[in-house]
């Protein structure tokens, strides 16, 4: 088993050193295509092991599209991911840059709200609880982007359903989504970013907000905290963050909050959440800040970085109705973690992740503590 797990990363390095590289153009210039994909090859483990809570190793989350260019203006990305044991959709979708400030994108793409559009996995292997649990992921939509050094600001309107429900819901609901960033400092090796946040969701069908904590990759039901909320007729949403960075130092810190309206006879649902991470350099001259996606971007290569982040979610006592008709009352809900982590990155194809994570869940009067340690190989191209 371990011989073939070292064969197949190198056989998966060599295919990511060779595939990094295509990039096909017509002649005429006026059309681009570059092959993209990535895989994870992961490691997870609890501490101390008990039955009932798995470890090992997976390959997971591999993904392969490509990026297209053609008459100046346009740009289409397709991806697709294989995770699960199931193919679905992630990225489909089609812009136009009106100029190099303004763009248009239409198709199954991020919304503007949270951190989703990189996953904070590009710093760490797991999302930060509060940021999984309240931000919504990809939806098929119409979204405008300004993009300037001092200010970034996105909006646009959603489908609530998923691309592969399409067709399958009576009613597929809506999302009104918007984001505005100032920059007052944002430079080569320097960069203060403060942005708020707001989301306006028309439910349609049954809503599930995920919050499942402590996890790995290779087992993703421990200590979880189910929450799927029948009966909800709109949601909204709130967010506040700030990154800063100088030199070798990155500072981040956002704050959510969703609130739930519910049908006559539940009480709303409360949630709040709040993060903070930061990291320094141990090997490498400055952090890497990305302005058109408003985030904090992967280290160089031949670069060490170490980092610590800090997660809060709550949700306050709520009441679902089951199949049945039944009323029932799930408990307030707390979840708090701690991890530290150490990133280096070989080339900008392939990096090592190592992450040690200390949990508590809180569910009414139970109580829930664990650690886990992650590994995470990871080939990009």
């Amino acid at each position: 088993m371990k011989k073939t797990l070292i064969s197949l990363a190198a056989l998966l390095l060599a295919a990511t050193s060779a595939m990094a590289q295509v990039v096909v153009k017509t002649n005429a210039g006026d059309l681009s295509l570059r092959l993209i994909g990535r895989t994870n090859l992961d490691y997870g483990r609890y501490i101390p092991h008990s039955d009932g809570l798995d470890y090992g190793v997976k390959m997971n989350d591999t993904r392969l599209g490509c990026i297209a260019t053609f008459d100046k203006n346009w740009t289409t990305k397709m991806e697709i991911c294989y995770a699960n044991k199931a193919i679905s959709f992630r990225d489909l979708w089609i812009g136009y840059s009106i100029n190099d400030k303004m763009s248009l994108t239409g198709g199954n793409h991020f919304q503007p709200f949270g951190a989703k559009i990189l996953g904070l996995a590009y710093k760490f292997i797991e999302d930060a609880q509060a940021d999984y649990a309240i931000c919504p992921s990809r939806k098929i939509g119409v979204s405008y982007d300004y993009t300037s050094n001092p200010v970034k600001a996105t909006a646009g309107i959603y489908s609530d359903a998923n691309i592969d429900a399409l067709g399958g819901a009576k009613n597929q609901g809506y999302s009104l989504a918007a984001k505005l960033i100032g920059r007052p400092i944002c430079g080569d090796s320097s960069v203060l970013h403060i942005g708020v946040a707001a989301m306006y969701t028309d439910v349609a069908n049954d809503y599930t907000y995920n919050v499942v904590q402590p996890e790995t990759f290779t087992s993703r039901n421990i200590l979880s905290c189910p929450s799927p909320v029948a009966n909800t007729i709109n949601i909204n949403r709130g967010e506040a963050e700030l990154i800063y960075i100088f030199k070798r130092f990155y500072f981040e810190t956002h704050y959510l909050t969703a609130f739930s309206n519910m049908v006559e006879g539940l009480d709303n649902i409360k949630m709040n959440g709040a993060y903070a991470q930061t990291s320094f350099l141990l090997k490498g001259k400055k952090q890497n800040y990305n302005k058109k996606t408003g985030l904090a971007a992967n280290a160089s290569p031949k670069n060490l970085e170490l980092l610590a982040r800090a997660d809060f979610l709550a949700i306050d006592e709520y009441g679902t109705i089951d199949e049945n008709g039944v009323a029932r009352t799930n408990a307030d809900q707390k979840v708090m973690d701690f991890t530290m982590g150490l990133n280096y990155f070989f080339n900008k194809n392939v990096n090592i992740r190592l992450n040690y994570t200390v949990a508590k869940v809180e569910q009414g009067d139970n109580e829930f503590t664990n650690n886990a340690i992650q590994t995470r190989l990871q080939f990009a191209f």
